[in-house]
């Protein structure tokens, strides 16, 4: 999962397979917590707030129901098959 900053276009906010989150805006990257701490990188700060809801992608076969939230898991599709 990948989004852009809200207030900056520029800058990128992908999770990672390790469950951190990668920054990117221009040539530059940093690798941060889900929390918004620094790990590595050119890129030094983060939204914290932006690090929690792209690294809080939850286990479909831990939760008790199904996302609504298109994208998380297949349930998006199966729940929007009506708007095709």
């Amino acid at each position: 999962m990948s989004m852009t900053h809200p207030f900056d276009v520029d800058t990128t906010y992908e999770l990672l397979d390790d469950g951190n989150v990668r920054v990117s805006c221009g040539g530059k990257s940093g690798i941060f917590t889900g929390e918004g701490i620094h790990v590595s990188g050119d890129i030094r700060q983060a939204d914290p707030q932006v690090c929690n809801w792209v690294n809080n992608v939850p286990n479909p076969d831990t939760q008790k129901s199904v996302s609504r939230i298109a994208g998380r898991d297949d349930a998006g599709a199966k729940l929007a098959s009506h708007l095709s």
